[in-house]
């Protein structure tokens, strides 16, 4: 018999992975901005199938809570741009994004980009102190979240990297 709080955190899960999903589409329905190279190139389809990964509660309750802690992250930070988007287009809010890449100084500019995820990893990090023993729901909290800065230290260079060395 699955334990009731399964459901919830399964729940959770679907939902901060349509949370995603929609605020990306929100921002950039032809993908002009996705920094993760495998949804630019899956397209739409693989997008909605990583909704499926809320479900993994089901085969272990600890990574569920990763998965809804990191998707609620990276949500948030999307949401965060969907006034921008909605204002300039998607078009021109890449060319503004290229544009402020391409003119800023590689040394600060990949610093800038990366400082919320140090920020982030700080707040995990902190978390770890309070729960470090993997038989607290704080722990998993703390991983989602250190999850989430470990792919903006990843995907936000790479990004970089491909704008500022193809121009675009």
């Amino acid at each position: 018999m699955v334990e009731p709080y399964v459901h919830v955190i399964a729940a959770l899960a679907v939902c901060s992975r349509l949370a995603d999903v929609w605020t990306t589409y929100q921002v950039s329905p032809a993908l002009k901005l996705e920094a993760n190279p495998l949804v630019r190139r899956f397209r739409w389809g693989f997008a909605l199938t990583t909704v499926l990964v809320g479900f993994l509660p089901y085969f272990s309750p600890p990574l569920g809570v990763i998965v809804l802690t990191a998707s609620f992250l990276v949500a948030a930070s999307n949401a965060g741009k969907i006034v921008m988007a909605k204002a300039l287009g998607e078009d021109e809010l890449a060319a503004l994004m290229r544009r402020v890449m391409l003119e800023t100084p590689p040394w600060p500019g990949l610093l800038f980009l990366v400082t919320p995820g140090i920020f982030i990893a700080a707040l995990g990090g902190s978390l770890l102190v309070f729960y470090p023993s993997p038989l607290q729901w704080g722990y998993y909290f703390a991983q989602g979240m250190l999850v989430y800065a470990l792919a903006i230290f990843v995907w936000y260079p790479v990004s970089y990297f491909r704008i500022r060395g193809t121009g675009g």
